[in-house]
């Protein structure tokens, strides 16, 4: 019972709430006059309900890109990590345009980086020549690629990232002197000057 008081104290669940989280995962907008007529309420009652949520941080409007359609290819590091692992994690990567997901768990490994790549290979760069080096403090790692993605699979984008104007990228590096970059093994960081790949900015 702690939980479900504790629960609504956050989130009030009625049928307009339910109404507004609706619209929103159908059609990333709300449309305040329908929902106000179909409820017996004003359409400033219900946009004040949305701003409240957002106020409240118990939601966040945000773009979702499908990554099916762009054929990017989704990554999961598993990492074990030394007690200052955490915020070194979060310093260096908190802004990398690449991380889709960054979280603690509990069990054998204890922070998980969901993040994306343009192809395979770009996959295999990424982990060797950029997160490795960058990671001080892993006792261990492991990573699980994707297979085939579902028809439309919607995931965020840090497209705040994508300015394509620094000599640096996010986690400190410069693309110009990586050896994998040079090589042409890879594109880049989608945040630095020096990328070259799909998301290049034209």
């Amino acid at each position: 019972m702690d939980e479900i008081n504790k629960f609504k104290k956050i989130l009030k669940l009625d049928r307009i709430n339910l109404e507004i989280f609706r619209s929103l995962t159908k059609e990333g907008k709300i449309n305040y006059s329908k929902i106000g007529k179909e409820h017996g309420v004003s359409h400033v009652s219900i946009k004040n309900r949305y701003e409240n949520l957002i106020k409240r941080n118990i939601i966040k409007p945000n773009i979702l890109v499908n990554f099916s359609k762009l054929d990017f290819k989704l990554a999961i590091l598993l990492l074990e990590l030394e007690t200052e692992g955490y915020e070194r994690v979060k310093d260096t990567y908190f802004n990398c345009p690449r991380i889709i997901y960054s979280f603690n768990i509990i069990g054998e490994y204890n922070h998980v980086l969901v993040f994306f790549a343009e192809n395979l290979d770009m996959v295999e760069t990424i982990f060797n020549s950029c997160m490795l080096n960058n990671l001080k403090g892993v006792r261990k790692s492991n990573i699980l690629i994707f297979g085939s993605l579902s028809e439309n699979l919607f995931l965020p984008l840090n497209f705040n990232q994508l300015d394509q104007q620094n000599e640096n990228t996010p986690c400190g590096v410069c693309c110009k002197f990586c050896k994998s970059f040079i090589k042409g093994q890879c594109f880049g960081c989608p945040a630095s000057k020096y990328y070259n790949g799909p998301l290049k900015i034209t």
